[in-house]
């Protein structure tokens, strides 16, 4: 009878104090080491020696150290809501309680800013592939347009192209005199012999008939010479780049040439053409205009004239 006594006392006079010494007395009465304890709870012996002396700096939180008190309290046969409340008034426990609830954070907010964050990432990372997209397509659209190869095209009259290149003007042959017809007695009038005596011509005279206006005219304009095969002529429409070289490869033009341009180059042919827009570009050789019609636009194309 004495001992519940003797522990009611105890348990009145450290509700104002610390655990410790409540949890201790009952352990010595029972006989067991700190040890003991340690390993009836599969606790570490720093922690029950922080309980004891109500040091509770063994690197535990507070709420673990509670637990632990608890569980000693049941041990050693302590009331344990008595040890718990001794410990929240020495722990401070007590006053956070009364303090009420700590606002929880919320962490909503923080979820939506990271959801916001990884749809603008993603965006950023389409348009920087749709970009790079863009950017390999240009360079490869180049670079075809750069190296196609276009068939070679010649002239739209073939028999223009087979003219010699010495040919000179015929010699122009002036008419032969035609003698004039003597007029018939029938349809003459009555002429007395005196005047057809005069008039009569001596015998073995040529009659030469005077040159008409178109003979002369004839005569005197010259024949029209023969097309040049070494002359090429180029116009254009809009602007355009080009490359002419001739069959010396020598580079008779190159660069871009505006709508104002007309260019009549002088070579070797065959000549080689690279035109850069060949929808804004002509050709004339031997006087004949060269079909680019086969050409698509936006293609460079290539071509000798004439086809060699």
């Amino acid at each position: 009878m004495n001992e519940p006594q003797s522990l009611a006392g105890d348990e009145q006079n450290n509700t104002d104090t610390g655990p410790g010494k409540l949890l201790r007395d009952a352990r010595e009465r029972r006989g067991w080491s700190q040890q003991d304890v340690a390993h009836r709870l599969n606790l570490r012996l720093a922690v029950i020696e922080s309980i004891d002396d109500d040091h509770y700096t063994a690197g535990v939180a507070l709420t673990f150290l509670r637990g632990y008190v608890k569980a000693y309290a049941k041990l050693v046969g302590v009331s344990e809501q008595l040890a718990l409340s001794s410990f929240d008034t020495m722990s401070g426990t007590e006053q956070l309680r009364s303090a009420g609830p700590a606002p929880m954070q919320s962490f909503s907010k923080k979820t939506r800013q990271q959801a916001s964050d990884k749809w603008l990432k993603l965006t950023s990372w389409l348009v920087v592939l749709g970009l790079v997209a863009s950017l390999v397509f240009w360079w490869w659209q180049n670079s075809s347009n750069g190296y196609t190869e276009s068939p070679v095209i010649e002239p739209a009259s073939d028999s223009a192209t087979q003219a010699p290149a010495t040919t000179q003007p015929e010699p122009v042959t002036e008419a032969e005199p035609v003698p004039e017809a003597e007029p018939e007695p029938a349809s003459e009038p009555a002429v007395a012999p005196e005047t057809l005596s005069g008039l009569s011509q001596p015998a073995g005279s040529e009659v030469i008939a005077p040159d008409t206006p178109a003979d002369t005219a004839a005569a005197a304009m010259p024949a029209e010479p023969a097309p040049d095969p070494e002359r090429l002529v180029l116009g254009f429409t809009a602007d355009c780049w080009i490359k002419v070289t001739d069959a010396e490869g020598r580079v008779l033009s190159e660069g871009v040439k505006t709508s104002s341009d007309r260019l009549e180059l002088t070579g070797k042919p065959p000549f080689s053409l690279v035109l850069g827009a060949p929808q804004a570009a002509t050709v004339e050789y031997l006087d004949q205009m060269v079909d680019l019609t086969s050409f698509r636009a936006g293609r460079v194309a290539r071509l000798t004239v004439p086809k060699s």
